[in-house]
């Protein structure tokens, strides 16, 4: 009974209050070192249903606080999450790097986008152990904004919040302690401590506590409820080539960067000797779903709790679940008629369309991948309008709550390219077609980029944004002027635009809307 009171005493303090009440995201706190099971478990977290990560800062482990950030703004962007205010830690001189520092800085991030000025990336300010350090934003020669300092990105998230927010660390604790020595009262904010790692007490910490032991016992004297999640090598999953063939299945952006992560030849051969285990990814899947485990107190030292017991079997299938869920929406999927799947592999693709492919799909979801790869098949050619068709149409599906082949569309871009390339784009995205009799094109005058979607009585239309629009034609005005019009340099000039608007125009934001009467 005391083990079910702690687990539904742990989910009332997280999970509940007012936040919850109006079904909202639970606010929380990342501190990592930035190990390949850190990456793990961020993925976990930041795909989570349940949770609102309001910042991530790095620590000095398995990476170096200033690289750690530097691939953290890769993984960020890469999942369309670079919103999220980041802060690196300070550099532990006491301490040599662990041996496996040069595996977490050097693991597949080239496969990844580079974060805003990462080039610029200055190291954290050092400190002896046990000093604090001063929240001002560290600078360049070049004046760009950089990392700021760990402390100072955790203090202003928490001032700002209204209420108290969770802290997950799956590192060493050097910068929550230096938070608590910076401003104490800090502590009142911080609901929970949810931290992999055993208690500094104990006769054999684990590594994350003997990184720095004197951090680990500030916090543990904080008075803040404290969550130890340590497994033994029975109870942690072996994340192994089988596990990851599993998450080769799925189809969302989180399994495609786990994925890209452990594709170097390094990994590869660790996976092979079942290296890797679990490790922080328990305290990520444990968040998402609290059943997978149960918390006991331990006796006379309030308020720390220890993980006691772990449901091994739906920790895998859980673990699989939240990495195959998708970002791209509601829309349902579309399924394959003749093919056996859809290809997401970079390697099935043209050679300068290759490096493009994990971004466009962890970018804008699988369904608008799908709808733009079948659009510029049908139209023969990589065009702009034609992509902009797919982005338009999906997007339509996406307000209406409509599946494929549910809406009537009537689009305006007449029957003239270059505009009437949009066409092909409707019609593969809704699904809407000539042979249906489900869309119509009116020749206006003059014809525009845009186009009514109908779905029962609700009525929308989808307009260019004069911005996006005066792009193009600058684009293409410049590309006629290097290289003369509807030449084989021309079409090579619009296929390399192509790719840069397919990745970087998001159909959420280059569309005016306008709801009509029926």
């Amino acid at each position: 009974m005391k083990k079910i009171f702690i687990i539904f005493a742990i989910f009332l303090t997280l999970f509940c209050g007012p936040s919850w009440a109006h079904e909202e995201q639970t606010p929380v706190i990342i501190d990592t070192d930035m190990a390949l099971d850190d990456v793990r478990a961020l993925t976990i977290l930041l795909n989570s249903h349940h949770l609102k990560v309001k910042a991530i800062v790095t620590s000095d482990g398995a990476s170096s606080p200033a690289v750690g950030c530097k691939n953290l703004q890769r993984i960020l962007r890469f999942l369309g999450k670079e919103d999220i205010p980041l802060g690196a830690g300070r550099v532990l001189n006491a301490s040599s790097p662990p041996p496996w520092r040069e595996i977490s800085e050097a693991m597949g991030w080239a496969a990844l986008p580079a974060g805003p000025h990462s080039d610029d990336m200055p190291s954290p300010p050092a400190a002896e152990s046990g000093s604090a350090v001063r929240p001002e934003i560290a600078g360049t020669a070049s004046g760009k904004p950089s990392c700021p300092t760990a402390v100072s990105t955790v203090q202003k998230v928490l001032s700002q919040a209204d209420e108290g927010m969770g802290y997950i660390c799956i590192g060493p604790l050097t910068n929550l302690a230096d938070l608590l020595r910076e401003d104490p009262g800090v502590a009142e904010r911080i609901k929970n401590i949810f931290f992999y790692g055993s208690l500094p007490n104990e006769s054999n910490p684990d590594w994350n506590v003997q990184r720095d032991m004197e951090s680990a016992k500030v916090v543990l004297a904080s008075g803040i409820p404290f969550y130890a999640f340590r497994l033994s090598n029975e109870e942690l999953l072996t994340f192994d080539g089988s596990m990851l063939s599993e998450i080769q299945k799925l189809d969302s952006p989180a399994s495609r960067l786990v994925c890209l992560l452990h594709q170097n030849e390094r990994t590869q051969k660790l996976l092979k000797e079942a290296h890797f285990k679990a490790w922080d990814e328990s305290v990520a899947l444990y968040l998402d779903e609290p059943g997978i485990g149960t918390f006991e107190k331990v006796e006379g030292q309030s308020p720390l709790f220890r993980l006691s017991k772990w449901d091994k079997e739906s920790a895998y299938s859980h673990y699989l679940e939240v990495l195959g869920r998708s970002s791209a929406g509601k829309l349902e999927e579309r399924l394959p008629v003749v093919l056996q799947s859809y290809p997401t592999q970079p390697s099935r693709f043209q050679e300068d369309l290759r490096p493009w492919v994990p971004k466009i799909i962890a970018l804008h979801g699988i369904e608008e991948w799908k709808a733009t790869v079948l659009t510029n098949e049908l139209h023969r050619h990589l065009g702009i309008y034609s992509i902009l068709g797919a982005k338009m149409g999906i997007q339509a599906r996406e307000i209406l709550n409509a599946s494929l082949d549910e809406l009537t569309v009537e689009s305006h871009a007449g029957l003239k390219p270059p505009l009437s390339c949009l066409n092909d784009g409707l019609q593969v995205s809704t699904g809407a077609s000539l042979g249906r009799g489900t869309i119509r094109v009116t020749e206006s005058d003059p014809p525009t980029v845009e186009a009514d979607f109908s779905k029962g009585d609700r009525k929308l239309r989808l307009r260019l944004k004069e911005s996006v629009k005066e792009r193009i034609k600058s684009d293409i005005q410049g590309a006629i002027q290097r290289h003369g019009n509807l030449t084989p340099e021309y079409f090579k000039e619009v296929r390399r635009l192509s790719f840069e608007y397919w990745l970087h125009m998001k159909r959420g934001e280059i569309f005016d809307l306008e709801w009509n009467s029926p």
